[in-house]
């Protein structure tokens, strides 16, 4: 419950046996339900001991065998730290160095947890000896090391190792499911992506057809303007035909006809006077179908 709340990504892996420990550190890998994940120790660094009195590694102030009392800062020895007088320059009686003797940045203070980690974390039946010798020579002669004071680490809590136990059993189904959604949300992503795809499409789609149809309006504005200029230049020429032309070939047509006849008025040429006739009752009826229409 702690894992699914919370985001967690590390586990932590008690196991009984060292020497599966070292194989699994030395892999650095480790299958769980046809997956691989990578693993690392996970130690928290030891807890050292440093006297107030001495200044010493390794134990309390009551175990010092130290008369004298030595500043932290400076480094002096004193009889009373409370009437000493410090100089305030920091010095370390470990390594010499600008810090106080009980700072954790001391080079020998991080080398001795260094080696403390690495005892710990030995198995409980190897030997340490070189372990003793190692810490014996890199502390001052203050410092008196007792591998008493550091007791081997109690033993971790069972923990079953049988891969069919029920709590195993639900992780793999948990980690299913888990891989289901995300599997589920996959597709939904891609869907969601076409749908947005093709919504674009449409809409750059839409714009296109609406600048169609507006040029198509202009288009249909101008023809409707063109067809009422047209329409009146016919009417025009329509009128300037009835009312000029016409009535000109009426007028030249009835010059022709009297001219067609002698001095007792018989016709001269027939076929001239019938055609004359023939175009008169055309343009009378040309001039009679202008009058219906309009």
């Amino acid at each position: 419950t702690f894992l699914i709340n919370n985001d967690n990504k590390l586990v932590k892996l008690e196991l009984t046996s060292s020497t599966v420990r070292e194989e699994l550190l030395i892999k650095r890998k480790i299958t769980v339900g046809y997956i691989v994940y990578d693993i690392d120790k996970d130690l928290a660094p030891a807890n050292i001991l440093i006297c107030s009195k001495c200044m010493g590694i390794g134990h309390f102030m009551k175990q010092c065998t130290q008369v004298k009392s030595t500043c932290r800062t400076c480094c002096e020895c004193t009889d009373d730290l409370k009437l000493h007088i410090c100089s305030k320059i920091e010095k370390t009686i470990h390594c010499g160095q600008n810090h106080k003797s009980n700072s954790l940045k001391c080079q020998v203070v991080k080398s001795f947890r260094s080696e403390l980690t690495r005892k710990l974390l030995s198995p409980n039946n190897r030997s340490i000896s070189s372990t003793t010798n190692t810490l014996n020579n890199m502390s001052n002669s203050n410092f008196k090391y007792s591998s008493s004071d550091f007791p081997p680490m109690p033993m971790p809590k069972f923990v079953p190792t049988n891969p069919n136990n029920t709590m195993l059993t639900k992780l793999h189904d948990l980690l299913g499911k888990i891989t289901e959604v995300n599997n589920h949300l996959s597709n939904l992503e891609l869907k969601y992506n076409n749908f947005e795809q093709f919504m674009i499409e449409k809409k750059e789609s839409d714009l296109l057809i609406k600048e169609n149809i507006n040029l198509l309006s202009k288009q249909s504005v101008e023809f409707k303007k063109d067809l009422v200029h047209h329409s009146l230049l016919i009417e025009r020429h329509e009128n300037l035909f009835m009312k000029l032309i016409v009535p000109m070939f009426e007028d030249l047509f009835g010059l022709i006809a009297s001219q067609n006849q002698d001095k007792k008025g018989n016709i001269l040429d027939p076929d001239l006077k019938l055609k004359l006739e023939r175009y008169l009752i055309q343009m009378k009826k040309a001039k009679e179908g202008k009058y219906c229409t309009n």
